[in-house]
């Protein structure tokens, strides 16, 4: 099954278990975000990455610059613990590490939450990868990626138990689009999938051909 398979399934049970309220406010919010352009200005395919340096859950640190001397960098920005669809992307990305590492690619994933947050979606998806910790979203803003959310999609976190301002450790209230991005060790992106709907990604499949094509002009 894909990984857009098993989310359309997710997709499937979570619409029949949620008040109808709640679904029109996360699609009021995904209608919103699509209207904004968000998505059509953050970074793309062809553009140079910004460059960071984040440390994960256990105070590691991690610099994009010196990853990419020793070869590409996939990068997987994803909004946190809480969200069922970003999990499901997680695994299926787990899934795919090993042929990622065989291509000579550091694989780093990246969120707001917390450090302790962030160790728990690690050891929830049982993740080979760091993930790192984005406080305040500063890198996913740097990729054009952070929005914030209206009082109508806060209220409806909030009434599923999903409270932006504890999981992040942050009171703004704001949310990183999920994306995933191959940057070449020149530090141009070659690869971006950007999701304005949550419910959409594409499948981690797509990494390969991408760098293997790097690997192949290294």
């Amino acid at each position: 099954m894909s990984l857009q398979d098993e989310l359309d399934v997710l997709k499937a049970e979570c619409l029949a278990k949620a008040p109808p309220n709640v679904t029109l406010a996360r699609q009021r919010a995904v209608e919103a975000l699509a209207a904004s352009g968000l998505a059509e200005r953050a970074a793309h395919a062809g553009e140079q990455a910004p460059a960071f340096r984040l440390r994960d859950g256990h105070g590691r640190s991690f610099s994009s610059r010196e990853a990419l001397r020793r070869g590409p960098v996939v990068l997987v920005f994803y909004r946190g613990r809480w969200s069922p669809y970003c999990n499901v992307e997680l695994r299926a990305v787990e899934a795919a590490s090993h042929d990622i590492r065989s291509l000579g690619a550091s694989l780093v994933a990246a969120s707001q939450q917390t450090p302790h947050n962030s160790l728990e979606t690690q050891w929830r998806n049982r993740l080979s990868f760091a993930s790192l910790v984005d406080a305040g979203g500063k890198v996913a803003h740097a990729f054009g990626l952070r929005w914030k959310a209206s009082d109508e999609l806060r209220a409806v976190h909030e009434g599923c138990g999903a409270d932006l301002a504890a999981f992040n450790g942050d009171a703004s209230w704001t949310l990183t689009m999920p994306a995933r991005y191959v940057v070449a060790p020149s530090g141009t992106i070659e690869y971006a999938d950007i999701s304005v709907d949550y419910t959409q990604r594409g499948d981690p499949s797509e990494l390969i051909p991408v760098l293997a094509h790097l690997a192949g002009a290294t």
